[in-house]
């Protein structure tokens, strides 16, 4: 690594014409040293910690400069960048994620002597700068092909700044800013432009139709998270060349029009998620045989048409909340080339089909559904699956034996379910797992002991399924590659909150939960060797025994939940040295002896260990020097229903018995009741039998 020492030395080189020194972590204010080297052509800086206003630094005096890459510093540079007005050969500008300075517009009038091919701008903080107007000297500059002008808070109209000279333009990035307003299209057409992001702005109404006219060329249009409302133009069909339409994250209504369907033969990606769409997720018929990601996500769409199986080389469907019924849609399973599937959160009823098997598919999301059972063939020659949530569903019967062919899976979730039975031993073959979630189910018997053969080694981004092969085009490379399995969910609850991983979180979690069920048995020692194990909870069944002391071995766990089960004995003094753990909850069990006194178990309030009469110190209020009593054994609810009826039973016996003597004693101290008792009866009889005669054929 260069160090600041350097720096010094490289101020007599003055005929040196390419100096990089980007990627060095480098600090502090650039050596006023630097302005000797007037030679200089291309100077690269990025990716390290240079600090300073750029405007009172050596590089206003570098007038041969040619190329300016200072991305990823701490640089204050001046928005209208009028010291660098007399750089005349400058044609390459990239200063993303540094600071920038506002100015007044009397500052922006002079006209540059520079004509740039290339410029890119994004604060890093964002402090301060809301309502930026777009550089003025933006408006004479003819000869750009890439702009990107990101994260800045530029307000106004977005494209008002593009003059009737800016033909040569291929991309054009205008992320995260502030533009608002209808959208309002260029004095003239752009045909070279191939590249164009307007997302995450706050433009607003329709969707212009004439976008085709003025941008005839696109390849790339990213208009999500904004304000558009209305429906999507049909006039999107004439772009022919179109690749990648994202128009998720707005206001739009309607179906999806027949001619985008049919007219953008070269789609690859259609974004429309977190719309108000309806209707079918595709038109009946549609052209888009080239389709590898449909992102539909969030709308209010009920039917999958059978034509959605033309689309051969789909790879990612996310149709997940939204309004689908019926059985599980069986054109998804002709998606042979799936890799990525969410239809999560509909009405999904009926039974998990054998016919689902696409041999590459890795990520299947089916939580929040009706679906009852699994078929005994689904999943068949899913080897490649990594990733599976059943859970929030209505699954029944034991644990299917097919998941033993799941060799590659990572992620089991199955919890809220009916499943009812033993784990199978076929589990313990998994070698790939790093999370298990099989709670609030109906599981019973022993845990088995094979648990402690899986490594639960974390996922370590593990998921590297990709959308998107980088765009190039003359100039430069832009690159939309995205990995989808970022935007994963994982709901689990550990530390005794319900918590949702994600991303790289998600990529170094491990965790097992089979709480409510009814497991019976001691807990496997074995379970200690989990060393990776980040969370594990077993409360909520009928597990007895001790606490294993190989649990000393878990010396990555934050969060151990043994809780409402009927384990006795001591907790093992070696979990004081477990320096991770977080939450420690052994409440409503029958332990005694003394808690352990580590660093760690001081942090745990009395509620972690209520429900244990016998057990003492710190933070339970009974001393170690008390006299023991006899441990009481918890009831499991069985043994308490059990218990109640016999009480029952006993108490009515007793009230019966108890009135039967009272009656018999006050008729035999008291003559006159006695006589009116006995010629009460001798009425009823005699009423009785005439009734009875008189009903007779």
């Amino acid at each position: 690594m260069i160090t600041n020492r350097c720096f010094t030395g490289l101020c007599g080189l003055k005929t040196l014409q390419v100096l990089d020194l980007s990627k060095n972590g480098l600090e502090g204010n650039l050596p006023r040293c630097w302005a000797n080297l007037t030679s200089l052509k291309s100077i690269l800086l990025y990716s390290n910690q240079f600090t300073g206003d750029i405007a009172l630094s050596a590089l206003v005096n570098l007038t041969s400069l040619e190329k300016l890459e200072i991305s990823s510093n701490n640089f204050q540079i001046p928005i209208s960048f009028r010291p660098f007005f007399n750089h005349s050969r400058l044609k390459v500008i990239d200063c993303l994620h540094n600071y920038y300075l506002l100015e007044r517009d009397e500052f922006q009038t002079s006209v540059p002597t520079f004509q740039l091919d290339y410029i890119s701008l994004s604060d890093a903080g964002r402090h301060g700068n809301n309502n930026a107007a777009v550089p003025k000297f933006l408006h004479h500059q003819h000869s750009l092909t890439y702009v990107e002008l990101r994260d800045i808070s530029f307000s106004g109209k977005s494209f008002h700044w593009l003059n009737e000279n800016t033909t040569k333009l291929e991309a054009l990035v205008l992320r995260n800013n502030s533009f608002s307003g209808p959208l309002q299209m260029p004095s003239n057409p752009i045909s070279n432009i191939s590249f164009l992001d307007i997302s995450s702005n706050r433009i607003s109404g329709n969707i212009p139709e004439d976008i085709p006219t003025f941008f005839p060329g696109l390849r790339f249009l990213i208009m999500s998270g904004n304000r558009f409302t209305g429906t999507i133009p049909s006039s999107f069909g004439d772009m022919a060349f179109l690749l990648h339409l994202d128009l998720s994250h707005n206001l739009l209504s309607g179906n999806i029009p027949d001619s985008v369907a049919m007219g953008c033969r070269f789609l690859g990606y259609l974004g429309l998620s977190n719309n108000t769409l309806q209707g079918s997720i595709l038109p009946m018929r549609h052209n888009l045989i080239r389709l590898f990601s449909l992102e539909l996500d969030a709308n209010n769409f009920t039917t999958i048409p059978n034509s959605l199986s033309s689309c051969s080389s789909l790879r990612v469907l996310k149709i997940n909340l939204n309004h689908l019924e019926g059985p599980f849609p069986t054109p998804i399973c002709q998606l042979q080339s799936l890799r990525y599937l969410d239809i999560s959160e509909n009405n999904i009823t009926g039974v998990l089909p054998a016919c689902f098997s696409p041999p590459d598919i890795e990520y299947v999301q089916l939580s929040k559904n009706r679906l009852q059972r699994p078929s005994p063939h689904a999943f068949f020659n899913c080897t490649k699956l990594e990733f599976l949530d059943l859970s929030y569903n209505q699954l029944t019967g034991p644990i299917p034996k097919w998941f033993d062919s799941l060799s590659n899976l990572s992620i089991l979730v199955l919890n809220n379910n009916l499943f009812e039975g033993e784990i199978l031993s076929q589990f313990c073959h998994l070698s790939e797992l790093s999370l298990i979630n099989l709670s609030n189910n109906n599981l019973s018997g022993s845990i088995s002991p094979c648990l402690g053969n899986i490594t639960l080694w974390p996922l370590l981004n593990k998921f590297h399924i990709q959308q998107i092969i980088p765009l190039l085009i003359p100039s430069v490379e832009i690159n939309l590659n995205r990995d989808i399995y970022a935007e994963a969910l994982v709901p689990f609850v550990t530390k005794s909150i319900p918590l949702v991983y994600r991303g790289e979180m998600l990529s170094y979690f491990s965790a097992i939960d089979l709480s409510c069920n009814s497991f019976v048995g001691h807990i496997p020692p074995e379970i200690g060797r989990l060393s990776y194990l980040k969370s594990l909870n077993l409360s909520h069944n009928s597990l007895s025994g001790t606490i294993p002391i190989t649990f000393a071995d878990l010396t990555s766990t934050e969060s151990l939940d043994l809780s409402y089960n009927r384990l006795t004995g001591n907790i093992p003094s070696q979990l004081a040295n477990l320096d991770w753990l977080q939450v420690f909850n052994v409440s409503f069990n029958n332990l005694s002896g003394p808690i352990p006194q580590g660093p760690h178990f001081q942090t745990f309030d009395g509620m972690s260990y209520v429900g244990n009469q016998l057990l003492c110190g710190k933070p339970v209020s009974r001393n170690c020097t008390d006299p023991e009593s006899t441990p009481v054994t918890p009831r499991t609810r069985k043994e308490t229903e059990f218990m109640d009826m016999d009480t029952f039973y006993a108490s009515f016996a007793t009230a019966y018995i108890t009135m039967l003597l009272a009656v018999f004693a006050i008729l035999c101290i008291n003559p006159y009741w006695r006589q009116a008792w006995f010629h009460l009866v001798e009425v009823s009889l005699s009423y009785c039998y005439y009734f009875v005669v008189d009903n007779l054929p």
